[in-house]
C-alpha cells in the first residue's frame, strides 16, 4: 500500500523547483503520484557523471531533478529524517562557534587542533551495512524500507550527488562521534565539530598525533564495520597543530576557511581567511566575466554580474504555508565571518577581494569601467572588500526582497526583447541568473 501522499508528493516537487507556477506542480504532483502507485519506476535510471577535481577523479550520481525516482529519493530522506531526528550541521553556526573559540587558546597552557576528513567517504560506506545496522528496525513504515531496500539493492555504497547518501551517511556517522568523542573524552575536547565527513577537534591537554590515529582507527573498525572507511592523512586534509611543537606558520583549512595561528615572541595571534581552493574557485567564475567582457565590450552585463559576484545574494520562497525555503550564494554570503576581522586577514585573502577585478583588467587588456574606480577600499556594491566588511545583500523574494519590475528592468538592459508574459517572479529571476550566466 503506498503511503506517500499527493501532499508529499507536491511539498517535494515545489522544493526541487520552485520556479514552476501551482498548476503545473498540480499537474506533475498527480502524474508522479499515479506512476508510484503503479510502480513505474526504476533506481537503475540514474545519470552518472565524473568529474575531475585536484587530478582525482570522481564520479557522480543524480537523476533527472523531477523524475519519479528522484522525488522517491527526497521522500525517502524526509522520511529518515524524521524517524532518526536528523538536525543536519550549520556550517555558518560550526563556524561562528569556532571564531569564537580560537581567541580563547591564546591563553591555553596546552593545546591540540586536530583537523581530518574520510577518504573518499561517499564511495567508502556500504548502504547495506547502514540499512541492516540502523534503518531495518527502525519504525520506518514497511512501505518506506521496502522501497529503500530497492534503492540499495541498486546503489552498493552511499555514493556522492544522491541525497538519500546524505541521509544515510548521517545516520552512522552520528554514532561515530558519539563513539570518537567517548574514547577522547580523557583528553578534555573542548570543541569538536563534523560537517559531513570533515571534521575538527580541539583539545586542552596533550594527545600525540599517533595516539590519535590509533583512536581514530579503533573508532571506525567499531562503528563502520567492514566498510573501507579510512582517515585522509594527504597534505591539505589532515592537519595537527600542538602548542608543544609550534612553528611560526600554524595553518589549517576548515570547512573553506583559511587558519594561521602565528607566534611571534610567545605570543600567538591569528589570520584568517579563505582556502586558497575556494579563492581559486571563485577567481575562475569571475574570470570568465571578464573573459566575455574583452570580446564583447558589452559593460553593461559585466557590471551586472560584478554587481552579483560582489554582494550576498539570498533567494528565497515560500514552501508550504509560512516555511521558507532560503538560498544563499556569493563570497559574501559563504565567509561572512570574515568581515568581523577585516583587520586580521591574510595577505592572500586581502589581495583576492581588492584586487581581483583589476588584475583580470589588465590580464585581458581591457579599459577599466567606469563602475570599478581605482580606490581598492571605496565603499561600492562593486568592490568586495566593501560589501564583506558591510554585508551587502541582494534579496530575490516577491514580498520582502528586490521588485519584480526592477529586475525586468535590469533584464531588459541585457536582452530588450525579453518577455515576462505568463511569468511568474520566480521564473523572471532564474531567467535573469541564466542571461547573466550566474548559477
Amino acid at each position: 500500500m503506498l503511503r506517500m501522499t499527493r501532499k508529499q508528493i507536491w511539498s517535494v516537487i515545489r522544493k526541487l523547483d520552485y520556479t514552476l507556477d501551482d498548476n503545473t506542480v498540480e499537474t506533475m504532483t498527480d502524474d508522479i503520484y499515479n506512476k508510484i502507485l503503479s510502480n513505474i519506476y526504476d533506481f537503475s535510471s540514474y545519470n552518472c557523471e565524473i568529474y575531475t577535481q585536484q587530478n582525482k577523479k570522481r564520479k557522480i550520481y543524480t537523476y533527472d531533478k523531477l523524475s519519479v525516482e528522484n522525488v522517491l529519493c527526497h521522500y525517502l530522506k524526509k522520511q529518515i529524517d524524521n524517524i532518526f531526528n536528523i538536525r543536519y550541521a550549520s556550517r555558518s553556526k560550526i563556524m561562528n562557534r569556532l571564531f569564537n573559540t580560537l581567541p580563547v587558546m591564546k591563553n591555553m597552557n596546552d593545546f591540540v587542533i586536530i583537523r581530518a576528513d574520510f577518504k573518499s567517504f561517499f564511495d567508502s560506506v556500504l548502504s547495506e551495512h547502514v540499512y541492516n545496522e540502523y534503518v531495518k528496525q527502525s519504525l520506518l513504515k514497511r512501505n518506506d524500507k521496502e522501497i529503500l531496500e530497492t534503492y540499495i539493492q541498486i546503489f552498493e555504497f552511499c555514493y556522492a550527488g544522491l541525497c538519500l547518501s546524505n541521509g544515510l551517511t548521517e545516520i552512522i556517522c552520528r554514532e561515530f562521534d558519539n563513539h570518537i568523542m567517548a574514547r577522547l573524552e580523557k583528553y578534555g575536547v573542548f570543541f569538536y565539530e563534523r560537517y559531513v565527513d570533515d571534521m575538527l577537534i580541539i583539545t586542552n591537554s596533550f594527545l600525540a598525533q599517533d595516539k590519535f590515529m590509533e583512536i581514530m582507527d579503533e573508532t571506525i573498525i567499531e562503528v563502520f564495520g567492514n566498510c573501507p572507511v579510512k582517515i585522509n592523512i594527504n597534505a591539505g586534509k589532515f592537519s595537527y597543530i600542538t602548542k608543544r611543537n609550534l612553528a611560526t606558520d600554524n595553518r589549517f583549512n576548515f570547512l573553506g576557511y583559511d587558519f594561521n595561528m602565528k607566534q611571534d615572541t610567545n605570543k600567538i595571534y591569528f589570520e584568517y581567511g579563505i582556502a586558497a581552493k575556494k579563492i581559486n574557485k571563485y577567481a575562475n567564475i569571475i574570470e570568465k566575466a571578464f573573459q566575455e567582457y574583452s570580446k564583447t565590450n558589452d559593460m553593461e552585463k559585466l557590471r551586472q554580474r560584478i554587481k552579483l559576484y560582489s554582494s550576498r545574494v539570498v533567494i528565497g520562497r515560500a514552501i508550504e504555508g509560512r516555511n521558507f525555503d532560503w538560498l544563499t550564494k556569493g563570497v559574501v554570503a559563504n565567509y561572512n565571518e570574515l568581515r568581523y576581522r577585516m583587520d586580521e586577514l591574510s595577505e592572500e585573502t586581502e589581495v583576492f577581494l581588492k584586487k581581483l577585478y583589476f588584475h583580470f583588467l589588465k590580464k585581458y587588456n581591457c579599459k577599466r569601467p567606469y563602475f570599478l574606480t581605482n580606490k581598492q577600499n571605496e565603499e561600492s556594491i562593486y568592490n568586495l572588500y566593501s560589501s564583506l566588511s558591510r554585508n551587502r545583500t541582494l534579496v530575490f523574494e516577491k514580498s520582502i526582497g528586490i521588485s519584480e519590475n526592477t529586475i525586468i528592468k535590469w533584464i531588459k538592459k541585457l536582452d530588450p526583447t525579453y518577455s515576462e508574459w505568463g511569468k511568474d517572479y520566480y521564473r523572471i529571476v532564474m531567467d535573469y541568473l541564466t542571461i547573466l550566466k550566474i548559477e
